[in-house]
């Protein structure tokens, strides 16, 4: 397990957790793509913002993350990972995750492209 991928997805779900938008954002490359279940692709650090800002407004709640695989060869990594959150709506949901990292230049690894897919 490559714990450098995990490091990030941890600090990720520290900034979601804190409401620190921006600090999230920081966390995706300025090409960052977000594959999200039954939703529109979403391309690009703008889109993202105004994408995390809409799941915070939104009440959804980030209860725990689980990484199961964590690899990476030469600049790219990948995370596999199961997340429960909670919804004002549904209340608890679960759900798989698949990140694809890039190491960036000064040694830390963005994430470049992030697919979820609810078990409900």
């Amino acid at each position: 397990m490559n714990n450098d991928l995990v490091a990030a997805l941890d600090s990720w779900f520290d900034a979601y957790d804190n409401g620190d938008v921006e600090s999230v954002v920081s966390h995706h490359t300025p090409e960052a793509s977000l594959f999200g279940n039954g939703a529109p692709r979403v391309d690009g650090q703008q889109a993202i913002r105004s994408t995390i800002q809409g799941m915070l407004d939104s009440g959804l709640k980030h209860i725990s993350h689980e990484v199961t695989e964590a690899d990476a060869k030469d600049d790219l990594g990948y995370l596999l990972a199961s997340m429960s959150l909670e919804t004002p709506e549904t209340g608890k949901i679960s759900a798989k995750v698949i990140d694809v990292l890039k190491r960036q230049s000064d040694g830390t690894w963005k994430f470049q492209a992030t697919c979820w897919n609810l078990d409900s």
